[in-house]
C-alpha cells in the first residue's frame, strides 16, 4: 500500500514536473513571439527625437534625461500601434511572402493577446510622455491618431501615403524640439529630414513591391501601388537622395554653422559618406537583397555601421 502510495506521488510528481516544463516553454515562446510582434528594433526610428538637441548643440543631463523619457514614452506607443496595424492587416499580411510570418498573421500570437499589450503599450506611452512636458503627451496623443489615420485610410493611396509617413517621421523631430523648448532649430535640417525620410520610404515601397515582379494582382502590396510603378519610384526616389546631400551642403556653408565648428572643413566629408551610403542602399535595393526596413538595416549592414562611425570621426573632428 505504501508502495503504491509512494509510486503514484512519484508519478504525480514527474507529470507536474513535465506540465511545468511545457509552460514554461510555452511562455518563453510567447514572449519571443510578442517581442517580434511590437518591433524592438524598429525603436530606432524613434532616436530622431535627439537631433533637435545634437544640431543645436544642447546635449547636457536635463534635456538628454527628458529625451530619454520621450524616447521610451514614443517606442511604447509605436510598438503598440504596430500590433494595432497587424491586427488590420492579418488577410494582406497572411497573402505576403515575407509578412506572412509575423506573430498575428502566422497564428503565433492571438488577436486577443495583441489588443491587450498594445492597449497597455499605448497607454504606457501615453503616461510617460505627460511626464516630459504638457505638449510632449499632446504629441504623442497626435502621433497615434495620425498612424491610425495611416493605418486606416492613408496607406491605401499611393505616393501620399509615403508623403504622409515622411510627415510622421518629421514630428518625431518636433517632438524632441518642443519638450525641451529649443526655438532655433535650422530650417536646412527639418529640409533635408523630409527629402531624406521620403526617399527611405520609397526605397521600402520599391523593395516591398520587387517581391511581386511575377505577380498578377492588381494591388499586390494592399497599399494601392502596381507593379507599374517600380520605375517611377525610381524615378523619385534618386532626386530626393540628392536634393537631401545639397541641403547637407548648404547647411555646412551656412555662416552660423560655420561658427559653431572650430574645423567645419571636416563636415564636408559627410557628404560624400552619405553619398557612398546612399549609392550602397540603392545598389543593395536593385539586387533584390533590402529584405529590411531601410533604417533598420543602416543598424545592421556593415558598410552602413562603418560609414556611420567615420561620419562621427569626422564631427569629432570638426568640432
Amino acid at each position: 500500500m505504501a508502495h503504491n502510495t509512494k509510486s503514484t506521488l512519484t508519478h504525480y510528481k514527474e507529470n507536474n514536473d513535465v506540465s511545468m516544463k511545457i509552460r514554461i516553454i510555452k511562455n518563453g515562446t510567447l514572449l519571443i513571439e510578442v517581442l517580434k510582434a511590437i518591433r524592438i528594433h524598429h525603436w530606432v526610428k524613434n532616436t530622431l527625437v535627439f537631433l533637435p538637441v545634437l544640431t543645436g548643440h544642447l546635449a547636457n543631463f536635463e534635456n538628454l534625461s527628458i529625451l530619454l523619457v520621450l524616447f521610451l514614452s514614443l517606442s511604447f506607443t509605436a510598438s503598440g500601434m504596430y500590433l494595432i496595424n497587424d491586427l488590420l492587416d492579418i488577410e494582406n499580411d497572411r497573402k505576403h511572402p515575407t509578412k506572412k510570418f509575423r506573430a498575428i498573421a502566422s497564428g503565433s500570437l492571438s488577436p486577443k493577446t495583441a489588443k491587450v499589450i498594445s492597449i497597455l503599450l499605448i497607454t504606457m506611452g501615453l503616461l510617460g510622455s505627460f511626464v516630459t512636458s504638457f505638449y510632449g503627451g499632446i504629441l504623442i496623443f497626435l502621433y497615434i491618431v495620425l498612424v491610425g489615420v495611416y493605418s486606416l485610410y492613408i496607406k491605401r493611396i499611393p505616393f501620399f501615403e509615403a508623403f504622409f509617413l515622411t510627415f510622421i517621421y518629421l514630428l518625431r523631430i518636433y517632438m524632441g524640439l518642443l519638450v525641451i523648448d529649443y526655438k532655433n532649430m535650422s530650417l536646412s535640417a527639418i529640409i533635408f529630414s523630409f527629402f531624406f525620410f521620403f526617399f527611405l520610404v520609397l526605397v521600402k515601397r520599391y523593395t516591398e513591391l520587387s517581391l511581386y515582379l511575377q505577380s498578377t494582382q492588381k494591388n499586390p502590396t494592399g497599399r494601392g501601388y502596381k507593379i507599374e510603378d517600380l520605375n517611377l519610384i525610381q524615378y523619385l526616389s534618386v532626386p530626393c537622395a540628392i536634393t537631401s546631400l545639397v541641403v547637407v551642403g548648404l547647411y555646412i556653408s551656412s555662416p552660423k554653422i560655420q561658427a559653431l565648428y572650430s574645423a567645419p572643413v571636416y563636415l564636408w566629408g559627410i557628404i560624400l559618406l552619405g553619398f557612398l551610403w546612399i549609392l550602397n542602399l540603392l545598389i543593395i535595393t536593385n539586387k533584390g537583397e533590402m529584405e529590411e526596413d531601410p533604417i533598420v538595416f543602416a543598424f545592421t549592414d556593415r558598410i552602413s555601421l562603418l560609414i556611420f562611425l567615420l561620419s562621427l570621426i569626422l564631427i569629432t573632428l570638426s568640432i
